[in-house]
C-alpha cells in the first residue's frame, strides 16, 4: 500500500477527476509516501476508468517507480548547469588574457620603440664620433631590440593559439608540405636538402593552423639539418595502432630521448642548440594546435642520428 504526497495530493485527485469526466487516460508523475518506511518515492502512474451506462463501475492502471530515474536525470541537469557555468567562466577569462596580452605587449613595445628608434638615429647621426667599441655595443642594442620584438610576437601568437576554435575542412597536408619546403628553400637557396614528401596525405583539420604546425616542424627540420653535407627531411603518414599518424622525420642533429618530454614545454631549448635561431615556442606552438584538434604529438631522436615528430589528429 502506498499513500499520495500530501503535496500532489490535490494534483492527483484533479487528474482521477479529469480521466472520470472525459473518459481518457490517467498520467501523472507524482510522488508517494511508503508506509512500512515514510520514504518519498516517485511513481509514473497510468490508469482509465471503465463506465457503463449508470457511470464508472472500475479503474485499472499501473505505477512504475522512476525514482532513480528521476534522480539521475536531476543529476546530469545539475551537472550541465555546472559544465555550462564552467564553459561561460572560461570563456570570459580566454577574453580577459588575449585583452591582458595585447595590452602588456603593446606597454613593453613602446619603451622597445623608443629604444630602437634612439639606437638608428644614434647611429647615424654619431656614428662616425663613436669609438669601435661603442658602435659595437650600439649594434648590440639594436639587435635586442629587434630580438625582443620578435619574442613579444611569438609569446602572442603561443597564447592565442590556447583558445582558437579549429575550423575543420579536408586538407591537403602534402600540398602544405610542399609549399613549406619551397619557402625554405627559398630564403637558403645554398643549401643542399632533400625533400621527401608523400603524395595525398590528407587530413580533417583547419588549414591554417595545419600551416603553423607543419612551418614549425619542417622548419625545426630545416634548422638541425644545417650540420648535415646532404640534409633529408621526410613528410608522410602510417597508420600506428590503427590511428593515422603524420610525421616529419630528419637526419640532422637529433636529440637525446631524456630529453624528450621537455621538448613541447614553452621556451624549453634543447641541450646544444643554443646557437640556433629561436625562442623554443614554435614546438609548443604546434602542441597546443594538434591538441586543440583532439590529437598528440611526441617526438623521438637520437644524438647525431636525427630526428621524427608524430602528431595524430582526432576525427571531428
Amino acid at each position: 500500500m502506498t499513500i499520495a504526497h500530501p503535496e500532489d495530493a490535490d494534483a492527483i485527485r484533479r487528474a482521477f477527476n479529469d480521466s472520470v469526466e472525459t473518459g481518457t487516460t490517467y498520467s501523472m508523475v507524482h510522488r508517494i509516501v511508503r508506509p512500512c518506511d515514510g520514504e518519498e518515492r516517485i511513481v509514473q502512474a497510468y490508469g482509465r476508468v471503465m463506465k457503463d451506462a449508470s457511470g464508472p463501475t472500475r479503474m485499472y492502471g499501473a505505477a512504475q517507480d522512476i525514482t532513480e530515474q528521476k534522480k539521475a536525470e536531476e543529476e546530469i541537469k545539475r551537472l550541465n548547469n555546472e559544465l555550462s557555468e564552467r564553459a561561460a567562466e572560461l570563456e570570459a577569462a580566454n577574453k580577459e588574457q588575449v585583452a591582458f596580452n595585447h595590452t602588456v605587449a603593446h606597454d613593453l613595445r613602446q619603451p622597445l620603440n623608443l629604444l630602437n628608434s634612439y639606437c638608428q638615429v644614434m647611429s647615424k647621426q654619431c656614428g662616425d664620433q663613436l669609438q669601435e667599441q661603442c658602435k659595437g655595443y650600439l649594434r648590440d642594442a639594436y639587435k635586442a631590440t629587434l630580438r625582443m620584438d620578435s619574442l613579444i610576437a611569438a609569446l602572442l601568437k603561443f597564447s592565442n593559439m590556447g583558445i582558437v576554435e579549429p575550423r575543420r575542412e579536408m586538407v591537403d597536408l602534402s600540398s602544405l608540405a610542399q609549399e613549406v619546403s619551397l619557402s625554405l628553400k627559398v630564403v637558403e637557396p645554398e643549401r643542399q636538402v632533400e625533400f621527401r614528401i608523400d603524395d595525398g596525405v590528407v587530413a580533417n583539420c583547419d588549414a591554417a593552423l595545419l600551416q603553423v604546425v607543419l612551418s614549425n616542424l619542417l622548419g625545426n627540420a630545416w634548422k638541425y639539418t644545417s650540420v648535415c653535407e646532404k640534409a633529408i627531411i621526410e613528410f608522410g603518414e602510417r597508420n600506428i595502432n590503427g590511428i593515422s599518424t603524420y610525421f616529419i622525420r630528419d637526419n640532422g642533429s637529433g636529440f637525446n630521448m631524456i630529453d624528450a618530454d621537455k621538448l613541447f614545454t614553452p621556451f624549453h631549448r634543447l641541450p646544444n642548440s643554443e646557437k640556433s635561431p629561436g625562442f623554443g615556442i614554435g614546438i609548443a606552438t604546434v602542441e597546443r594546435i594538434i591538441r586543440r584538434h583532439g590529437g598528440r604529438v611526441w617526438a623521438e631522436g637520437e644524438p647525431n642520428k636525427g630526428a621524427c615528430i608524430y602528431f595524430t589528429l582526432s576525427s571531428p
